[in-house]
């Protein structure tokens, strides 16, 4: 069930129903484990998660850090969802598991590219991150700068212009989700994965994507016995097998 949820930022608050919902128990057989939205206090324990249990692509390689600026962007967009398992008894943040995501995929990137303060924390994190990582930084050059590069600097011929009439359908996009280890097996990542389906459902979105490692990092295995399917497979310019895999939360509106 959707709650209101009081969000506090800097000295001003207010109240919210995104990514609200009731606290709740993870299973009869977990009594511990509460599944709930993350709070800002509790990204440092998310990112180190990351960091550990996420390895693959280039924000985990910068670091813990850098990571926890990224999981904080969701919190702070209207269309971010990061939920927690956490085990309440334990000591310490007791952090078991999380869920990154989007409700709205297009309209989460372009609320963070309209952030300018966000976009110039992104930055400094980031050079700070490589600075203390030389190695990184010279396999970011090699194989993510010169390609953006060029095709910032490579002249689109022109063309016939979209066709904007039908709206492009609302995607809600799973970017990360992790389980420790000491507790994989136990249904912990189903209920996450279920309680953002029902989450970016209940917020317009018809289709839910995600993409996964297809080697042993990866969860294709996961998200096939949960119903996705299967759609495109590519490589990445490090090498990385990826998977992209669908859910179709309600059929489009005809118009």
């Amino acid at each position: 069930m959707l709650t209101p949820r009081i969000r506090r930022n800097g000295n001003h608050t207010h109240a919210t129903d995104r990514r609200s919902v009731t606290p709740d128990r993870v299973a009869p057989s977990h009594p511990r484990l509460v599944l709930r939205p993350a709070t800002r206090g509790e990204l440092r324990a998310t990112a180190r998660a990351h960091v550990d249990f996420l390895p693959t692509g280039l924000f985990p390689s910068l670091g813990a850090r850098f990571v926890r600026r990224w999981h904080r962007s969701f919190l702070d967009s209207p269309y971010g969802v990061c939920y927690v398992v956490v085990d309440a008894d334990a000591p310490g943040d007791g952090l078991v598991g999380f869920l990154l995501g989007t409700t709205h995929q297009s309209a989460h990137t372009a609320t963070l590219l309209g952030d300018r303060r966000a976009i110039a924390s992104f930055a400094i994190t980031g050079v700070t991150a490589m600075a203390r990582r030389p190695r990184v930084a010279v396999r970011l050059l090699r194989s993510r700068v010169g390609p953006w590069a060029r095709r910032l600097l490579t002249r689109r011929p022109a063309g016939r212009m979209p066709d904007r009439s039908t709206p492009a359908p609302q995607v809600a996009v799973i970017t990360a989700l992790a389980v420790h280890p000491a507790w994989r097996g136990g249904g912990i990542g189903e209920r996450l994965v279920h309680r953002f389906v029902a989450y970016a459902r209940n917020a317009g979105a018809t289709m839910a994507e995600l993409v996964t490692p297809t080697g042993p990092a990866g969860a294709v295995g996961f998200y096939e016995r949960l119903g996705w399917e299967a759609g495109s497979h590519r490589h990445t310019r490090d090498g990385d097998g990826l998977r992209t895999y669908h859910h179709r939360l309600r059929d489009r509106p005809h118009p």
